[in-house]
Parts: C-alpha cells; structure tokens; sequence
C-alpha cells in the first residue's frame, strides 16, 4: 500500500497477515488500509489476518488500480510501459504533482 500505482496480475492477493507472525502492519499499513476499504473491511483484515482480497476487488475498492491479465511477465510489461509514459514528463512538475497528491491524501483539505 506504498506504491504510488498499484498493477495487479490476475492471480493477485491482497490482505495484511502480519498478526498471524505475532506483530500489526506497520509503515502506515492500518491507516492506509481504512482509506482504501473502509473500517469495517480493514478491521476484518487486520484482526484476523486471514482475509484476502483479489486483483479485482483490489480495482473495485479503489487499492489497485487496474488487472493485468496474463502471466507476470505481462504485468512487469505493463509496468515498464507506464513507467515510461511517466518518464515523458517534466521530471519536476511530476515530482511536484506526486507531492501534492501525497500531501492531499495524507492531510484534510483544511490542513493542505
């Protein structure tokens, strides 16, 4: 839930079973998570560790943003394909459009 754009293959999983190691998601996990897919969703998912959501439940709610079918060499295709498109732009207005998104997901309207 770090990533900046999340591609998932078809046969994707996404959960957070880190309660089943004895430990809670770290590095913002939680928070994120609740943005993503609700509380009541993110509750079920951390507390128990054992539910998992696929690539296109991921898309649905909003934690992917598309399903690359195929095998996994066409998902790291389509990666590089992106990220390539990306890489067209003016680096700093990029880095600058990137902060701001971040900054406006991180804070409320008030605070940005």
């Amino acid at each position: 839930m770090m990533c900046d754009i999340i591609f998932a293959g078809e046969r994707a999983q996404f959960g957070q079973p880190e309660l089943n190691l004895g430990t809670i998601p770290g590095i913002g996990g939680t928070q994120r998570l609740i943005r993503e897919v609700g509380k009541s969703r993110a509750m079920e998912m951390v507390l128990t560790g054992k539910h998992f959501m696929g690539a296109q439940e991921a898309v649905q709610r909003g934690l992917a943003c598309r399903v690359v079918p195929g095998e996994d060499e066409a998902l790291v295709a389509e990666a590089i394909s992106f990220a390539k498109e990306i890489s067209k732009q003016s680096k700093p207005v990029v880095a600058l459009a990137k902060e701001s998104v971040n900054t406006a997901y991180e804070t409320g309207l008030m605070e940005a």
